[in-house]
C-alpha cells in the first residue's frame, strides 16, 4: 500500500471520528508528540533518500618525482645511477662477474649497490635546483656507513648548518667503507690486479666528485660569527692600540 493511500485512510479516520476537547494541561504533551514526528519522519525521509547513492572516490594522488635528475628508478642498476658514470661501472664490474656460491660475497654486493645509490641520491638532491629532499627520502640508515641519516644530512646542507669537520668525517666513513666493501669483492670474484686496480680508481674518482658538491653545497662561504649579536665579545679601546704587552714583574 503506498504512502498516500496510508495518508488518506488516516485523515478520513480523523475526520469521522467525534472529536474531544482539548485540555489546557495537554497541549504542552501534543505540541512535544509532534515535534518528535516531525524529526523522526525527517530522518526516516533522509536515510531512505540516501540509501542508494554511491560514496565519492578521490582520485590516487601519484607523487612527482621532479623533472631534475630524470626516475630514480630507471634503466641503471643503481638508484639514481645516471648522476654518476663511475658508480654504475663499478657495480656492474662485480655484478657481471657474478658472486654466485658465496653468501658473504652476496651480502657485500648488496652492501656496495646501497651505499652507491645512497651517494648518487645525495648528489642528485643537492644539484637539484629547488632544494628539496626528494632521492634521499626514503633510504635507510646504514650504521656501517653513516653517522647520521642521508636525509637529515641533506637537509643541514641545504640550511648550510653542518660544520665542516661531521662533512668530512661522513664523507671519510663513506670512502672506508666503500674501500672495504670493494676489496672483499675483488677478492670474492677473483678480479685480476688491473680489474682490482680500476676498480679502485673509479670509486675514487666517484667519492672525489661527491666530495667537492657536497663541499660546494654544504659548507657556507661566509665568514662564522662567534656567538650571538647579544653575548659578550673580545674588544680593544682606541687608547690602547699603540701600547705593548706589559712584561714587567710587579
Amino acid at each position: 500500500m503506498s504512502r498516500k493511500f496510508i495518508i488518506f485512510y488516516a485523515w478520513k479516520y480523523i475526520v469521522n471520528t467525534e472529536m474531544e476537547p482539548i485540555k489546557s494541561e495537554n497541549i504542552t504533551y501534543i505540541i512535544g508528540g509532534l515535534a518528535i514526528a516531525i524529526i523522526v519522519a525527517y530522518t526516516v525521509h533522509f536515510v531512505m533518500g540516501r540509501a542508494k547513492t554511491l560514496p565519492i572516490v578521490q582520485p590516487e594522488v601519484v607523487p612527482s618525482e621532479g623533472f631534475y635528475g630524470g626516475t630514480l628508478t630507471g634503466s641503471s642498476n643503481l638508484t639514481c645511477g645516471r648522476m654518476s658514470s663511475e658508480a654504475e661501472q663499478v657495480y656492474s664490474m662485480f655484478l657481471d662477474k657474478g658472486v654466485k656460491g658465496f653468501e658473504d660475497g652476496k651480502d657485500d654486493l648488496r652492501e656496495l649497490k646501497n651505499l652507491l645509490s645512497k651517494l648518487c641520491c645525495f648528489k642528485q638532491d643537492l644539484m637539484s635546483p629547488v632544494q628539496t629532499i626528494t632521492a634521499v627520502r626514503s633510504l635507510e640508515f646504514n650504521t656501517r656507513q653513516d653517522i647520521q641519516s642521508v636525509g637529515d644530512l641533506t637537509g643541514r646542507c641545504f640550511s648550510k648548518t653542518i660544520p665542516e669537520r661531521d662533512l668530512n668525517l661522513q664523507i671519510i666513513k663513506w670512502r672506508n667503507s666503500g674501500s672495504t666493501l670493494i676489496h672483499r669483492l675483488c677478492t670474492t670474484c677473483g678480479l685480476s690486479e688491473g680489474q682490482v686496480r680500476r676498480a679502485e680508481q673509479l670509486f675514487g674518482s666517484f667519492i672525489n666528485d661527491i666530495e667537492d658538491v657536497a663541499g660546494a653545497k654544504c659548507i657556507s662561504s661566509l665568514p662564522k660569527e662567534v656567538g650571538g649579536r647579544l653575548d659578550p665579545k673580545p674588544s680593544t679601546t682606541p687608547d690602547l692600540v699603540g701600547l705593548r704587552n706589559y712584561d714587567g714583574l710587579y
